[in-house]
């Protein structure tokens, strides 16, 4: 059984920040520049010498994006059609394909994560603050996988510049 276009295209509305349960004042401040003010970054060699080290929150660099940038870029690109099934389960079967896509044309491993913003439902992160001084890609490479992203998602997405999300839940510190 087909499920029709306008089942699986049936627009998703967007987070409302105004009716979000988490308040700005709320929010802890996040760079939106890529150089990490001190207090996030994680010293691995401190990690390992001193005991009492303690990590600081994990940050993810990317894209804010909502469940129907992720619906529009899988209708755009004609990507496999989901089996019948019930609508959020469609949303993540959606997702998943795109991620498998965006993955593949960057060459560059990305994150799906839930970031703590009430202006996003999802972030595709290139990179998070424990690890980039390992996976940090040089910067003509790096320059072509946002390039990549921005192209493939288009929209709201395109007109973004990259910036630090924390985890809506940090179970890793």
């Amino acid at each position: 059984m087909k499920i029709p276009d306008e089942e699986i295209y049936n627009p998703c509305p967007r987070p409302n920040p105004a009716k979000s349960w988490i308040k700005p004042e709320d929010l802890p401040k996040c760079s939106t520049e890529k150089e990490l003010p001190e207090e996030h970054r994680f010293n691995v060699r401190r990690f390992s010498l001193e005991p009492g080290y303690i990590k600081p929150r994990k940050l993810f660099y990317g894209f804010g994006v909502d469940i129907q940038d992720f619906i529009d870029y899988h209708q755009r690109h004609q990507l496999p059609r989901p089996p019948p099934m019930d609508q959020a389960s469609m949303w993540h079967f959606i997702m998943d394909k795109v991620m498998v896509d965006l993955i593949a044309h960057c060459r560059f491993h990305l994150q799906r994560i839930l970031p703590f913003t009430p202006k996003y439902d999802y972030t595709i992160a290139l990179y998070n603050s424990h690890h980039l001084s390992v996976t940090e890609l040089e910067d003509d490479e790096e320059e072509d996988v946002i390039r990549t992203i921005k192209e493939r998602f288009g929209g709201p997405v395109a007109a973004q510049k990259p910036q630090w999300f924390f985890l809506l839940m940090d179970f890793t510190r």
